[in-house]
């Protein structure tokens, strides 16, 4: 039984191989700079992709869309504070912060600020709360004797002729 022969196509399955589309403005996947500036925002702690994508364009000239920000971060590996803090192990965590302790023998950093210096120096972000908890767990004492910088409020209450109570309240800085 002799039925339609079957043939070949000569059409590549590709129709657009050079990868040219109605995004002419959008870089490439590979583009080194691109991929440069989303590192850069990631240890700026710059993660909302919407502002990430204005001062792509604002800054460079980049236009890229919020969904291709969001795209190509997660392409690299860049994510925010809670998700790095669940993915990493836990031997790696504690080692962040017990280096950024150990670098602040005054003991006057607190959690914020280690988070910032963890970020600036490696390009991770843990969360707050984890490395407070890893601050407590490693040195209680040093983290219940760290003099916060927050001011200290006392609330005085003057009367005056008229029997009105006015409220003020004067800060007092920690000493030096």
């Amino acid at each position: 039984m002799s039925g339609p022969s079957t043939t070949t196509s000569t059409k590549p399955h590709n129709r657009n191989p050079t990868g040219r589309n109605q995004y002419k403005d959008c870089p490439p996947k590979n583009d080194n700079q691109v991929t440069e500036l989303l590192y850069d925002y990631q240890r700026r702690e710059i993660f909302d992709k919407k502002r990430i994508s204005q001062l792509l364009y604002n800054e460079h000239g980049i236009k890229l869309s919020e969904s291709s920000v969001a795209r190509r971060r997660r392409a690299l590996g860049l994510y925010a504070s809670g998700v790095t803090t669940r993915q990493l192990p836990e031997t790696v965590k504690r080692q962040l912060v017990l280096t950024q302790m150990s670098k602040d023998p005054e003991k006057k950093l607190g959690p914020r600020m280690i988070k910032q210096l963890i970020a600036r120096d490696t390009g991770i972000h843990l969360t707050r709360d984890y490395i407070r908890a890893e601050m407590m767990r490693q040195d209680p004492e040093g983290f219940a004797s760290r003099d916060t910088s927050v001011k200290k409020t006392n609330t005085l209450k003057i009367s005056d002729e008229k029997s009105m109570i006015h409220t003020m309240t004067v800060h007092v800085l920690p000493k030096c």
